[in-house]
């Protein structure tokens, strides 16, 4: 029996064949009210770049109408996927803001052609496999009930609300300085809708109605082995915050990461020999980077002598000469990565580490290249930062350097890793890939200025949960633990044939 649900908003056959690759159309349906949103007047504006709406609402709804092309020509459908959006207030205030969200409206479970019985389905993803609308607008009335997305209006409206700071209606992804770029963020949001999210509770661990949905029939945690489609919710309530272990184990996913990310970087404490070892270590996104030779020296702590924190770097270091040609460690907090990182610069260190701030997790060291670095910039763990902290300053002697023999954002066996922070962030934790990723994705949880103009990883999970013809069926996949390396070898080979046909797909829409 088929059922189905009203679901609130979210943050948020193994034998592959080459796809006939299809379309899909993505209708926006503007539930603004007069003179609002998308139907703002506004001010006369000049056209942004690839945008030719003359007015604020006009502008705003040309960001729209390319972002569902995008997915439109990206993804496999006959049935019309529809998409509620509006600008609404959202939480903003002068440092942080909720720049949108978005969601399935409706659930579908047990539907004709469901690859799993008994799991909830994102609407348009069920009628997609269904091949009809499970869920039928009425003759009158609003049409759509597969996505809603809210945009947060006071970035544009309110001057408390990130400062001057403003969105950009480009479509070029080039953002000006001092503005967000609405297309990127819109590209993430119906990406969740689409089903890049799951419909759990990760606070109490609690799945909807019980019920898993597809999102978790690929989620493992690989410190229990266990997928969360198959834990209680005391175990999914855990696995939620472990942070680092918990993965994605769709393998069109797994089998493209290497084509789309770097080689992580890594630091190597050489002494004292009480804390040699390897430690994770987190690149940013601007500045130079690392190489796989690396760079050696001692670590000296900043100190730049003004509150809050004498150690985090916000102002210029007045222990220049104990820095100069040395490793600078600065505390996270209290200003932008980037400021850290010029003034170890002027301060003549070979390169800066931030220690972060909170337990546990790397920080997420993002940021835009001001052009005038000449050293790289890696983040660090509290408790390695902390462990440094321990030795007598000057004293330790590290090596930063790429590690090859990984890919970021990637456990051991080459899953890619999703955002399991502790404690918990609702609408962000687990429905994005983790923050070690490099370059950074499109579906991580903060939108980063390096992220390009493609979906990245993005149809690859689509792929893994069905959205295309031949897609991969995960029933078939036993876990790391169990399954035979021919076996393994011979999924991800299958996984390669759908890949390799997708990589010309995926130009078309860069």
């Amino acid at each position: 029996m088929r059922m189905k649900t009203l679901f609130t908003l979210v943050l948020f056959a193994a034998l592959l064949a080459a796809p006939a690759f299809g379309a899909a159309t993505i209708t926006i349906v503007n539930v603004d009210g007069a003179g609002e949103g998308f139907n703002d007047p506004g001010p006369p504006l000049l056209p942004a770049p690839g945008n030719t709406g003359t007015t604020l609402g006009e502008q705003r709804l040309e960001v729209f109408l390319a972002a569902a092309d995008l997915w439109g020509d990206v993804l496999e459908s006959d049935v019309e996927i529809f998409v509620r959006a509006s600008f609404d207030p959202l939480f903003c205030d002068a440092t942080s803001a909720v720049l949108g969200s978005a969601g399935a409206l409706v659930v579908q479970q047990d539907f004709d052609n469901a690859i799993f019985p008994g799991t909830w389905y994102h609407a348009a993803l069920a009628n997609k496999l269904a091949g009809v609308d499970l869920d039928p607008p009425p003759p009158v009335g609003l049409q759509g009930d597969d996505i809603q997305a809210r945009f947060n209006v006071d970035i544009d409206n309110n001057p408390a609300c990130l400062g001057p700071n403003n969105w950009y209606y480009g479509l070029d992804n080039l953002p000006a300085p001092g503005t967000t770029d609405l297309f990127q963020v819109v590209k993430h949001e119906i990406a969740h809708g689409l089903g890049f999210s799951n419909f759990a509770n990760e606070t109490t661990g609690a799945l909807f109605l019980d019920t898993p949905d597809v999102y978790t029939q690929f989620t493992r945690d690989n410190t229990t082995g266990l997928l969360w489609s198959e834990m209680n919710d005391a175990e999914r309530q855990a696995s939620a915050i472990n942070d680092q272990n918990v993965v994605w184990i769709g393998p069109a996913s797994t089998n493209e990461a290497p084509n789309i990310l770097g080689n992580p970087p890594v630091m190597e404490i050489n002494s004292p020999g009480g804390i040699a070892g390897t430690y994770a270590a987190q690149g940013a996104t601007y500045g130079p980077q690392l190489t796989a030779a690396g760079l050696t020296g001692n670590v000296v702590l900043a100190i730049d002598g003004a509150g809050p924190d004498p150690n985090d770097g916000c102002e210029p270091l007045t222990n220049g000469g104990a820095v100069a040609g040395n490793i600078v460690l600065i505390n996270r907090g209290n200003c932008a990565f980037v400021t850290k990182s010029v003034n170890g610069d002027m301060a003549g260190a070979t390169a800066v580490i931030v220690g972060n701030n909170i337990a546990p997790g790397l920080p997420p060291m993002g940021g835009t290249d001001p052009g005038t670095l000449n050293i790289p910039s890696v983040g660090i763990s509290l408790a390695d930062s902390d462990l440094i902290k321990g030795e007598p300053d000057g004293s330790v002697n590290v090596t930063l350097q790429l590690d090859l023999t990984q890919f970021s954002g990637t456990d051991a066996n080459g899953f890619m890793k999703l955002f399991a922070p502790n404690p918990v962030q609702q609408g962000s934790s687990i429905s994005h890939w983790d923050t070690t990723a490099s370059p950074n994705l499109l579906m991580e949880p903060f939108i980063n200025p390096d992220i390009g103009t493609d979906t990245d990883l993005t149809d690859e999970l689509f792929a893994d949960i069905g959205w295309f013809a031949g897609g991969v069926n995960v029933l078939e996949i036993p876990t790391i633990d169990t399954v035979g390396m021919i076996g393994l070898a011979l999924l991800l080979l299958a996984a390669a044939f759908w890949v390799m046909s997708r990589r010309n797909r995926k130009g078309e829409v860069s």
